[in-house]
């Protein structure tokens, strides 16, 4: 016979079985999560790695000293003597 004890049983074995697989689920999804996280961390300190990389790079592009020697060798050019300045107003 199905009694009620019987049918409360069978319910609450259904549910510790549903517990048992969602806990399952969860650790599983909390492990990807967890790899996916680390991935992009690996992502963010390479492009800070890169973006360091490329600031130093700018700062020597851009030096001063550095654009005086092209504008000297490359392109010919030098500092004009002070009489040969002009101050244009706005």
């Amino acid at each position: 016979m199905f009694n009620r004890t019987n049918a409360l049983v069978a319910g609450l074995l259904l549910l510790v079985l549903a517990s048992g697989v969602a806990v399952s689920f969860v650790g599983h999804e909390n492990r990807r999560l967890h790899n996916v996280l680390q991935q992009e961390q690996e992502n963010l300190n390479t492009a800070q790695i890169k973006w360091g990389k490329l600031l130093l790079e700018h700062g020597m592009l851009t030096s001063p000293g550095r654009i005086e020697s092209l504008a000297r060798g490359e392109l010919g050019m030098n500092v004009p003597d002070s009489g040969r300045i002009e101050v244009v107003a706005p």
